[in-house]
């Protein structure tokens, strides 16, 4: 293992490396505004009574282009006449389709022919001719934007024309000539419209959706839609951009079956939480992102989601296995934006949001709290009293302190273009978000560009280049403040702080931490809460990040069907974080200069990785398909973590953050500094073929080799296999008018997860006066965590494709997970070593269901989708049973439950009167619970063994959903659009760790909610489930239990937008293409039975360490707000 201080080294490497980046990004940008200069394909064809095949073969020599279609449509079409000569490519491939039931579609360097739309176009037929007539019109889009460059035809003679800037034309009919007109345009659904009778026609075209709908993006490449054989989901970009998020992982929330998205806290800048088909591992569980090809695993907050153009989910181990090592947590494919050939489009998206937290808990008031401590006093025979006059003392709301309107702008700006030589995109965006909580934000901006360039047509270069800034304030979300390094949670303190503490001291002027004397008679019932004010202003931290993602490649086509990519690629990623430990004004430790310290760090993350792929397609006889691709890829990774710290800080540091800084200390300056590396090389593999597009199969093999194993352990193999049953294209199915497409699919893979840590099997030593000492024990014999994962599912279509159902059952299992040996006094104080023993399964199905339906002006459709997954932990090997904690909550990782279960006690009423008491016996006849009074809890005998003690505490719940659904619709009527999205999970439990402080009463003089007043018990038949208020609490009442036990489960109206779209002719005068007003509301309405803040939680900042194994424990977190957004989308 390299552990290393060698930043000398890294930064002259890195510097290269962006050197010959720019260096190459610049010569490619002047190489495709070069070539961009030379415009469009110019294609001459003399063809008479020839195949469309046979005319296409020669386009495809003359543009480069290639074209997708169904052997069987061109079949269909018949022979054409065509006669052109130095056209451009979108002319030429009219006049071959002319009066043909087919269209066409561009989609980047492929031509996709499809059958005309019959159930959005308005289809006729032929009738009668008419006599010599002029038509005029006028042609939009769907939001009434004008469309330059329609082709209008008629339909079976070579008379057309095309639409002018305003999307307005004319033409004439000459006699004895078809009635009917035919509407074309590159990205639309063409339109057949019957003018019998009519002067003045006005067409609105839908667009055609091709890459969406008839091609998918896979691994290393594309695929019809109809022939893949895996488990896929695909997003749209503008469903993203439409939730408001300000990242890419909290866009994804619902979208997709089979991938479950959580917020952890509502705190700006936070990270999601994205999980595929559940939780596979005892380690690391994120996915493998690709972005453009660039593999990154963090850090989703610098991509904004209208940069997106499309993102693929590859779920199943087919679709994954390719990507191998990195691919058991599945993978996600991000497509950005990028130019189309055709008119420069400038896009500015505005907005403007405000939000405020809801659900807060109602707290008692002082009064309340004084009669509550009184009655406590009675019950335990204490002949105390609080005397105090709540009339005479605050009533702080302290969730009031520390609560405020949150404000967010966002602001989006691109600029996109370009010929069938060179197209570009170019972007910049801009966020501001202000918490919800004082003291905490969020600020991004960053710049996107990508240009491709066709510089021959054999050869296409291209680039791809983010650069991204992002700071984020943030105060402590959750926990308490108990691991190190973490923050106190300000909601925490704010809810158990009682109300009869001021906020500033009436007599210092300074905030408050102790209870001040001079307002109490006895200061210390007031308890010794942290002012949460006072943490949230004094104790927090500033985290700036830096990334540049970006690639540079070339395409050649060597021979017909043959392709050569080579792709470099660089993901580099700088964070600088800096903490000053002060003193907070007015707190009761008096920190000496020397206890005051600023700490500060600096990590830089480069991953580097350069592709290289051959890619085969060929067709024979319109009855066989083949595809294969051979690759190998080259990843190196990098972790430079820098930190130091110093004490000796004066009065003028705690005032003054510009001498917050190291060299301003006086006291001893420590530094740390560690340089990680790791490296893949790999070789993959892929090979589809489909026959008659009716039979299918797929087969890919990647082997991995990383220096994160021993060399004897180094290399892993990882196959999958799928096949596809394409049943309408069965003769015994063609008398099924009403079912469409009917597709089976199976598979089978083994996915390997190298996220395991730095060199698990090296034994790493250190000197300490220089003695050589063993920090952590390695395991020579450590190897590849595997996943396999079988897919069964379908794919239908029924009544014109209005119904689109896709359902996959899934089987995922796990072995040879990585887990750490229980510690032993034989190591000393070195950490134990790791090894393959742990495995675990998952289960369940993942269901889409989409409703298209449009009828003149109004158009609708609708997409739910369903999850299910079934964890379980199958092995531990030696360690048996493993016991996390958080503040009150225990979770215990166990053989045969899921991971992050519960334990605890369970509870089994309240105590009514004496003899209640007396009558719950043990063995021995004595009481069970020999310290209980009337109105505590009675905890049940679990394992009735007569004796009641640890051995009684078991399963109380399971953190882990078991169920989510999603519906997102949307609903549009003429320039009006609303959208609708509704999210839930069901089948998890909550443990409300902060409820076991203020949903009980004690001696600790914390505050408490109002609903513990109005029901706990006081008085025989008052209350069976809350207890009396005590100060002594003999029977511990407030041991971990299910009484903190809570239904997870919620539906949340996540989601609201209302549009406008203006007319092109309100527009025009002022040089605007198109513009749409919209409100959004987000998080406008939740139901849940959870009496906390809300019920979207992860795991907390103490238990942060361990991720997945520890999620539900709720001990105060950031929530998220509901939120009000107005904003203006304009193209020009």
């Amino acid at each position: 293992m390299h552990l290393t201080i060698c930043f000398y080294r890294h930064w002259r490497f890195l510097t290269k490396t962006l050197l010959i980046m720019n260096f190459t990004a610049i010569i490619l940008l002047s190489t495709c505004l070069t070539a961009g200069a030379k415009g469009y394909s110019q294609i001459s064809l003399n063809e008479k009574k020839a195949s469309l095949q046979e005319v296409f073969k020669k386009i495809q020599r003359q543009s480069g282009y290639d074209f997708l279609y169904s052997s069987e449509l061109l079949q269909q079409a018949g022979k054409v006449n065509v006669v052109v000569r130095n056209v451009t490519l979108e002319q030429a491939l009219e006049e071959c389709l002319k009066g043909k039931p087919l269209t066409y579609a561009i989609v980047e360097r492929t031509i996709v022919i499809k059958p005309k739309d019959t159930l959005t176009s308005a289809i006729v037929r032929e009738n009668t001719p008419l006599p010599p007539v002029t038509v005029r019109g006028k042609v939009t889009d769907e939001n009434g934007k004008a469309l330059q460059g329609v082709s209008i035809q008629v339909k079976g003679i070579s008379v057309g024309t095309t639409t002018d800037e305003k999307g307005e034309f004319q033409i004439e009919l000459p006699e004895n000539s078809s009635e009917v007109l035919v509407f074309s345009f590159v990205g639309m659904q063409s339109q057949e419209v019957n003018v019998r009778g009519k002067t003045q026609v006005n067409v609105s075209l839908r667009n055609a959706d091709v890459q969406q709908q008839e091609v998918t993006i896979i691994a290393y490449g594309t695929q019809r839609k109809s022939q893949v054989t895996a488990a896929v989901s695909s997003v749209n970009g503008a469903d993203l951009v439409k939730t408001q998020s300000l990242d890419l992982g909290s866009a994804l929330q619902g979208m997709a079956s089979g991938v479950i998205v959580t917020a952890p806290t509502g705190a700006p800048g936070a990270d999601a939480v994205v999980r595929i088909r559940g939780i596979g591992t005892l380690n690391n569980n994120n996915p493998l992102y690709i972005i453009d090809g660039i593999p990154v695993n963090s850090g989703l907050t610098t991509i904004s989601p209208s940069d997106v153009e499309s993102i693929e989910i590859l779920k199943d181990a087919s679709a994954a296995s390719i990507y191998g090592a990195r691919a058991a947590n599945g993978v996600i494919l991000v497509t950005t934006k990028s130019g189309k050939a055709g008119k420069d489009v400038i896009a500015l998206d505005v907005s403007y949001g405000i939000a405020n937290p809801t659900n807060k808990p109602k707290m008692i008031n002082t009064a309340q709290y004084i009669e509550l401590q009184n009655e406590a006093f009675a019950n335990d025979g204490n002949s105390n009293r609080n005397n105090d006059d709540p009339s005479k003392l605050p009533n702080t709301d302290w969730q009031d302190v520390i609560f405020q309107q949150g404000v967010t702008q966002k602001y989006n700006l691109s600029f996109s273009g370009g010929t069938d030589k060179t197209r570009y995109y170019i972007s910049g965006n801009a966020v501001d978000q202000k918490g919800t909580i004082v003291e905490s934000f969020f600020k991004r901006y960053g710049i996107r560009t990508n240009v491709v360039s066709d510089v021959k047509s054999w050869l296409r270069i291209g680039e791809n280049m983010s650069i991204t800034f992002d700071k984020t304030k943030s105060v402590g979300a959750s926990g308490d403040g108990g691991r190190p390094g973490s923050l106190p949670g300000v909601v925490r303190y704010a809810l158990i702080r009682p109300n009869a503490i001021p906020v500033y001291d009436p007599v210092t002027g300074l905030l408050t931490d102790l209870p001040p004397a001079s307002l109490y008679g006895n200061p210390n019932l007031y308890g010794d809460g942290k002012n949460p004010l006072a943490i949230a202003e004094y104790r927090n931290n500033t985290l700036n990040r830096y990334r540049l993602v970006g690639n540079v490649y070339a395409e050649a086509k060597l021979m017909q069907g043959l392709k050569l990519r080579t792709d470099f690629g660089l993901d580099f990623y700088n964070t600088e974080q800096q903490t000053y430990s002060g003193q907070i004004p007015g707190d009761r430790t008096t920190l000496t200069d020397l206890n005051k310290s600023v700490d500060k760090f600096r990590n830089r993350f480069t991953t580097i990785n350069w592709t290289n792929t051959l890619n085969y397609t060929h067709s024979w006889n319109d009855v066989h398909d083949l595809s294969a691709i051979i690759g190998s890829e080259y990843v190196t990774y990098s972790a430079d973590y820098l930190g130091g710290s110093r004490n000796g800080y004066d009065i003028r540091s705690d005032n003054n953050p510009d001498l917050q800084y190291l060299t301003y200390g006086t006291g001893q300056q420590f530094t740390d500094g560690v340089l990680q590396e790791w490296a893949l090389m790999s070789y993959f593999g892929r090979v589809s073929y489909a026959y008659q597009n009716k039979y299918l199969a797929t087969v890919s093999l990647r082997s991995d080799a990383s220096s994160r194993f021993s060399e004897k352990n180094r290399r892993g193999y990882f196959p999958s296999f799928s096949l596809g049953w394409n049943l309408t294209r069965e003769p015994f199915m063609q008398h099924i008018s009403w079912l469409d497409d009917l597709k089976l699919r199976g598979s089978w893979g083994q996915l390997g997860n190298q996220e395991i840590g730095f060199y698990p099997f090296a034994t790493v030593y250190s000197t300490s006066n220089n003695v050589l000492q063993v920090i952590s024990k390695g395991n020579p014999d450590v190897k590849w965590e595997t996943t396999a994962q079988t897919n069964i599912g379908f794919d239908a279509s029924i009544l014109k494709n209005k119904f689109k159902l896709s359902v996959d059952y899934y089987t995922r299992n796990s072995k040879d997970i990585l887990i750490q040996l229980p510690v032993s006094f034989t190591n000393g104080d070195a950490a134990p070593a790791y090894v393959n023993g742990a495995s675990m399964s998952n289960k369940g199905l993942d269901i889409t269901l989409t409703y298209r339906q449009a009828q003149r002006d109004w158009s609708w459709e609708a997409t739910g989708n369903i999850t299910t997954v079934q964890n379980k932990v199958v092995s531990l090997y030696k360690a048996k049973e493993q016991f996390i904690s958080a503040g009150n909550g225990t979770i215990l990782l166990k053989e045969g439950e899921s991971v992050s279960s519960f334990y605890g006690y369970k509870t089994d009423g309240i105590f009514q009167t004496q003899s209640d008491v007396d009558n719950y016996k043990d063995k021995n006849g004595a009481p069970m619970q020999p310290n209980a009074k009337p109105g505590d809890i009675r905890f049940a005998d679990i394992n009735k063994d007569g004796i009641l003690d640890d051995d009684d505490r078991t399963i109380i719940g399971h953190g882990l959903p078991k169920f989510l659904y999603s519906i997102n619709g949307t609903l549009r009527y003429k320039q009006f659009d609303l959208n609708l999205f509704v999210n839930g999970v069901s089948g998890n439990q909550i443990y409300n760790e902060v409820d076991n402080i203020i949903n009980s009463f004690d001696s600790r003089g914390f505050n408490t909610k109002l609903d513990f007043y109005n029901s706990h018990w006081h008085g025989e038949g008052t209350s069976n489930k809350t207890p009396r208020a005590t100060y002594l609490d003999g029977n511990n009442n407030r041991r971990t239990s299910d009484r903190y036990i809570e239904s997870g489960a919620y539906v949340r109206l996540k989601n609201v937008v209302l549009g406008y779209n203006f007319s092109r002719k309100s527009l025009q005068a002022i040089g605007i293409a198109n513009a749409r007003l919209f409100v959004s509301a987000q998080n406008l309405l939740t139901i849940t039975k959870y009496k906390g803040m809300d019920p979207e939680l992860y795991t907390n900042d103490n238990l942060a360490n361990y991720g997945d194994l520890a999620v539900g424990i709720d001990m105060g977190t950031y929530p998220p707000a509901k939120a009000f957004t107005f904003g203006i989308q304009l193209n020009f």
